[in-house]
C-alpha cells in the first residue's frame, strides 16, 4: 500500500447523521485512485471503484424510515471509517440569513422548550460559517440529538419545523443548517 493512503468523506456523513428514506442516498468520498470502495449498510454492501483522481461516488439504498441507529461502514484495501448510529428517516437543508441562523436560546421564553427537548431522532448538523470564493468538498461541521444539552444551540426556525414534522410523520428528521446573518446566499452554499 502507498504511503499516501487515503479514505476520506465530508464532515456530514458522520456519526449520528440521517439519510434519507426510501431512495438511493448518494455517499461519496476520496480513496486511492483507481481503488475498489465499499459501504456495508443494514446488511447489504455496495461498491464503486474510485476515479484517477482518487474520488468515488456510492448509491446506497435506504429503505423505510427507521430510528434504531445503524453503522455504516466504508472500506477501501485495509482502511476503513465506521459511522455509528446513523438514523433514516426525512433530511431536510436549512439555509438563510439571520432569521436562520436565530437559536433557541436567545428567545427567554424558550427555556421551558428547551428544557423539555428530548428528541432522539431529531438530528441537526450545524455548518460552521465560512466562506469561499470556489467550490468546497468539505465544511466543518457536525451532527448532534436533539436533547436538552443540544438544542439550546440549535436554530429556532430549524428546530420547531423538525419537531413539527417528527411529531406529525413519527419518522427521524435531519436538519442540515448552512446559515449565516447578512451575508449574501452564494458565499455560503
Amino acid at each position: 500500500m502507498s504511503e499516501l493512503a487515503e479514505l476520506s468523506v465530508p464532515d456530514f456523513f458522520s456519526d449520528h447523521m440521517v439519510l434519507q428514506r426510501n431512495t438511493e442516498a448518494k455517499i461519496w468520498g476520496t480513496a486511492d485512485p483507481n481503488s475498489e470502495v465499499s459501504v456495508f449498510f443494514k446488511d447489504r454492501t455496495f461498491r464503486s471503484t474510485a476515479n484517477r483522481s482518487g474520488q468515488w461516488e456510492i448509491g446506497i439504498v435506504t429503505g423505510d424510515a427507521d430510528s434504531k441507529g445503524a453503522i455504516l461502514r466504508i472500506e477501501s484495501g485495509d482502511l476503513g471509517i465506521e459511522i455509528s448510529d446513523v438514523l433514516v428517516g426525512e433530511v431536510w437543508f436549512a439555509s438563510g440569513q439571520s432569521n436562520m441562523v436565530f437559536t433557541m436560546d436567545r428567545v427567554p421564553d424558550y427555556k421551558t422548550v428547551i428544557a423539555e427537548a428530548d428528541y432522539p431522532a431529531i438530528r441537526m448538523f450545524n455548518a460552521s460559517t465560512v466562506t469561499a470564493v470556489e467550490p468546497q468538498d468539505n465544511i466543518d461541521g457536525d451532527w448532534t440529538a436533539c436533547s436538552r444539552d443540544t438544542a439550546s444551540r440549535y436554530s429556532a426556525v430549524a428546530f420547531f419545523f423538525a419537531r413539527h414534522l417528527h411529531q406529525e410523520l413519527g419518522v427521524p428528521i435531519g436538519v442540515l443548517k448552512s446559515a449565516w446573518g447578512g451575508k449574501p446566499v452564494e458565499t455560503f452554499t
